[in-house]
């Protein structure tokens, strides 16, 4: 009886040595593909970045974000994929069986996961036509903001509130995109309808030729008119064409500058006003 017990405990202790060797086993796995995926991560990025910086490769320091951040992207789901072999096999699956599964998994997801491949061939289209690319102000589905990341699924964009907005790349549809080469700052200026339109445009025109000092415009501001006749101003608009991302602190000095102009020569900035009659009965 006595042998039987210390027969039957040494098989128990057996099986937990076992699973707990495999176990084991599993845990390293995952812990040197995470291992990799940081390492491959910060390899891919120095990299690009050495490529960008010594003018090697046919990209700037933009593309090569977004080179890193899809390359990166499928390098883990890459290591992923061989990380969880590695555990199926030491499970005691064996490999022919994997092989089947991986089959069958295919057919399943070309059939039940389409939107997925769908999006990973959106991403790769983004890149490969550089629709936009990391650092970006775009605009999607009605959301502005700064491209943070792109995978081979997924585009994440943050607005000027903060706040992350993600999209799968087959849903984008339209994209506004306004890192393009160049971009506009557009100022309008209401003046009072006493004014001399063609005074106040030729002092417009002075002040605009001032901006030379300026180190994000890349042409003398243009002053396209009179654009619109308001309920107490007329308005004048004035395009600048400028580095992209720098529109807004454009805008901001020419308002800025203007309004200083308009104040030494006694030109009148209206503001809306409402008179009231007052009637006794």
């Amino acid at each position: 009886m006595n042998e039987l017990l210390s027969l039957f405990s040494e098989k128990n202790i057996e099986k937990i040595l076992s699973l707990g060797y495999k176990l084991f086993y599993c845990f390293v796995v995952f812990a040197v593909c995470l291992f990799f995926i940081q390492l491959s991560r910060k390899a891919v990025k120095r990299f690009l970045m050495k490529q960008a910086e010594n003018n090697k490769m046919p990209v700037d320091e933009r593309k090569a974000n977004t080179i890193y951040s899809i390359v990166s992207s499928i390098i883990k789901y890459l290591l992923y994929f061989i990380a969880l072999c590695t555990i199926l096999t030491e499970l005691g699956i064996e490999k022919s069986s994997l092989i089947a599964i991986a089959g069958a998994g295919s057919v399943a997801i070309g059939l039940g996961a389409q939107n997925v491949i769908q999006d990973m061939l959106d991403g790769f289209f983004i890149l490969f036509e550089d629709h936009f690319g990391v650092g970006d102000i775009i605009e999607i589905q009605g959301k502005t903001g700064t491209v943070e990341a792109i995978t081979m699924r997924t585009t994440k964009i943050r607005d000027a509130n903060g706040a992350v907005h993600i999209f799968p790349n087959g849903s984008i549809g339209s994209i506004t995109n306004y890192c393009k080469d160049y971009i506009n700052a557009i100022v309008d200026i209401d003046v009072d309808y006493n004014e001399n339109l063609e005074n106040v445009i030729t002092i417009l025109k002075n002040e605009m030729e001032k901006t030379k000092d300026m180190p994000y415009i890349l042409e003398t501001p243009e002053i396209l008119g009179v654009t619109e006749l308001g309920a107490s101003a007329v308005t004048i608009r004035i395009v600048a064409k400028c580095q992209v991302k720098q529109n807004w602190g454009v805008e901001r000095e020419l308002r800025l500058r203007i309004k200083n102009r308009l104040d030494r020569e006694n030109i009148t900035i209206p503001f809306p006003q409402t008179t009231v009659h007052m009637q006794r009965e």
